[in-house]
């Protein structure tokens, strides 16, 4: 393929593409505008009716009262987890994380 045609076939890829997000926002445009000039009526989409009351303070949930303690070895796994993700994924670029596993005799 020569250069000619390889820039023939990309500009009219491109052109392909940007026909389509024009046709795109013309069909939004059109049912936007189609939508302004329908009349939905008085009791459809939460128009009309009567308007809906506030929750009472009583159906609000409380937290538990008596919360169960976690095992603080769970909690130190759960932070080491925690602390070896953010190193390795979260670090600056300047700090490295290294595993090593040691030898057993």
């Amino acid at each position: 393929m020569t250069p000619y045609e390889s820039l023939i076939v990309t500009l009219l890829g491109m052109g392909v593409v940007f026909l389509g997000l024009l046709l795109c926002i013309v069909g939004i445009e059109v049912f936007n505008r189609l939508a302004k000039r329908i009349s939905w009526g008085e009791a459809s989409h939460g128009q009309g009716g009567a308007p809906a009351t506030a929750p009472e303070v009583s159906a609000v949930l409380e937290p538990p009262m008596d919360p169960v303690p976690i095992d603080p070895s769970i909690l130190a796994a759960i932070a080491a987890a925690l602390e070896i993700e953010y190193r390795l994924y979260a670090a600056p670029n300047d700090q490295r994380l290294t595993i090593r596993r040691s030898s057993q005799s």
